[in-house]
């Protein structure tokens, strides 16, 4: 079931989800993906500039998820908020507050 929504999901973005090479979660991204893929809840935890914020979500959608809805993600303050969500998207090829598809 996992896998046909990761593919769906995959399918359904303009290019291949690509990860900055500079970024440390980068290097991670297969544990990454299996870890979400064994659990619902995950915590990850690293340095500030290590990509979490805006990694991840791209994660969650090469793992499938959101496949039927959305990804959100939070930030302390609204502005940080949008930057994260417009450099999602850009990374994404996508609109901003538009689906991925």
């Amino acid at each position: 079931m996992r896998a046909v929504a990761r593919a769906e999901s995959l399918a359904r973005l303009p290019k291949p989800v690509q990860y900055p090479d500079d970024l440390p979660i980068s290097a991670k991204r297969e544990e990454l993906l299996a870890a979400l893929a064994a659990h619902q809840v995950l915590i990850v935890a690293g340095e500030t500039g290590s990509g979490k914020s805006t990694q991840l979500p791209k994660l969650c959608i090469e793992a499938g998820r959101g496949a039927a809805g959305l990804i959100g993600h939070t930030q302390p303050r609204r502005i940080a908020a949008r930057s994260v969500a417009e450099r999602v998207a850009d990374e994404l090829g996508v609109d901003l507050g538009g689906p991925y598809h």
